[in-house]
């Protein structure tokens, strides 16, 4: 293990360099995306940088490629979401905080056959609080949303 550390350290620096995006992408991280997608069966994976990173390039694009989709998004949601919603340029809906009346009055009066997303966080960074998960998934899927959190 130490020989390979040094040989590591030799090769690459001790380091990161900077982010991904700052000093680009390198062998380790192809290797590693690889590893993660045959653990999980699927294609491919992609390792963001940061949450941050992760919910704004998500979001962007998950919102962004479904046709006429329709965001639904808690009121104090993370500015990582906010951009990243905001970058898809999906139709939103905010719903007032936790409030899961508030979220089902904004998905009834969505064509039913509309694809819908329903956002929030498990615990709102900038309060502490906890969403009430499993109540907005229940209410996401009667109204056939897929839920990110």
């Amino acid at each position: 293990v130490l020989a390979a550390m040094k040989s590591a350290v030799d090769e690459y620096g001790a380091g990161s360099g900077g982010s991904r995006n700052i000093g680009g992408t390198n062998h380790y991280h192809v290797a590693l995306e690889a590893e993660l997608a045959a653990l999980h069966g699927k294609q491919d994976a992609v390792l963001f940088t940061s949450g941050y990173s992760a919910n704004e390039g998500a979001l962007s694009v998950l919102a962004g490629r479904i046709d006429d989709c329709a965001v639904f998004s808690d009121q104090l949601n993370h500015a990582s979401i906010i951009d990243g919603l905001r970058h898809s340029g999906a139709e939103k809906f905010i719903y007032r905080h936790n409030d899961c009346a508030h979220l089902e009055k904004l998905l009834s009066g969505v064509d039913p056959q509309r694809p819908k997303l329903v956002v929030t966080e498990s615990v709102h960074s900038m309060r502490g609080d906890i969403a009430p998960l499993a109540e907005i998934a229940d209410i996401a899927k009667r109204y056939g949303a897929v839920t990110f959190v």
